[in-house]
């Protein structure tokens, strides 16, 4: 087991090559793409990356503050799910009430898979299906963007 630091540094590890990784994506020339916690440029929608020591998750969170908002851009999301799963190429998880592990409530549209943070064997693995279904998801958002974007403040 590792002691308290040795985890931090494990995890610190983790997302810098994460990071670093990105940097080297076909078609970047050179721009490094940024993902973690980044914006999609409407308030309150963000792709995320998790990663813990069960799992591995790639998300579209929608994370405003007010419960009444985000259940408008999750209802709104919701309705063009056809288009978003099909240009994600899969079915996606669909969670109105997903509670992270600081107790906050937010809606989700994500994918996962088993993985542990601990395990530097796998990180390989572990960041290609990161990175790809990242690919993936922003993707798919950019297909119904215009439309999210519209009648925002309705």
């Amino acid at each position: 087991m590792y002691d308290k630091d040795e985890i931090k540094n494990l995890r610190v590890e983790f997302w810098q090559k994460l990071n670093n990784r990105t940097r080297r994506l076909p078609g970047q020339k050179g721009r490094k793409k940024f993902w973690i916690y980044d914006s999609t440029g409407i308030k309150g929608l963000d792709l995320r990356f998790d990663v813990d020591r069960q799992k591995a998750q790639v998300a579209l969170e929608i994370n405003h503050r007010s419960e009444e908002r985000r259940l408008q851009l999750f209802e709104k999301l919701q309705a063009a799910k056809s288009i978003f799963e099909a240009e994600f190429g899969e079915p996606l998880i669909w969670d109105f009430a997903f509670e992270k592990p600081t107790g906050e409530q937010v809606c989700r549209v994500y994918t996962e898979m088993e993985a542990d943070i601990h395990d530097q064997e796998k990180w390989s693995d572990l960041m290609y299906f990161l990175i790809d279904r990242m690919i993936r998801l922003e993707k798919a958002f950019l297909e119904v963007k215009e439309y999210m974007q519209s009648d925002i403040n309705e």
